[in-house]
């Protein structure tokens, strides 16, 4: 009885963290870190949109630690995703992280990032929702961050750092 109690316990208090997490994650007005101001979502974002942006705002996540030997490349990637994001309605939300140098570097994650802006573009295209013209914004945005990404491979291969 008392071993099944504790265990009650133990998931209830991982149930609290887990929704309080993504409460968080979900709120209209994200808290950003002190001395900034809250983001404003965008309303009545359509629903095709949705997975696109997802994808976008977890390519943004992995290219975030992806490293620094990128030749500014990555940095720049990010920026663009950022303007995609907002291109959408979607106010990006800036990590501690973001645009500071890692010591190591992750091709893998560079890939992964890669493939979720292809992901991220190819989901915008299968849309039928112009949205006033932000789809082909996002697009057009996402095509100049894969570019830049692509840039960035290439001069990582010429200074023997992918």
């Amino acid at each position: 009885m008392c071993k099944s109690f504790l265990s009650s316990v133990w998931l209830l208090a991982v149930s609290l963290g887990i929704c309080t997490t993504f409460s968080e994650a979900q709120m209209a007005t994200p808290r950003l870190g002190t001395g900034t101001k809250p983001a404003v979502v965008q309303k009545d974002v359509p629903a095709e949109f949705q997975a696109a942006i997802a994808q976008m705002i977890s390519a943004k996540g992995d290219l975030e630690k992806a490293g620094d030997k990128w030749g500014g490349h990555r940095v720049k990637a990010i920026g663009i995703i950022d303007q995609a994001l907002r291109a959408v309605g979607q106010p990006p939300v800036a990590s501690r992280n973001e645009m500071k140098s890692g010591n190591t570097d992750e091709p893998a994650l560079m890939n992964s990032g890669i493939s979720k802006l292809n992901t991220a573009k190819s989901e915008f295209e299968k849309s039928g929702n112009q949205w006033g013209g932000r789809r082909a914004k996002a697009v057009s945005l996402i095509d100049e961050a894969l570019k830049e990404l692509q840039v960035g491979i290439e001069y990582a291969k010429s200074h023997h750092t992918y």
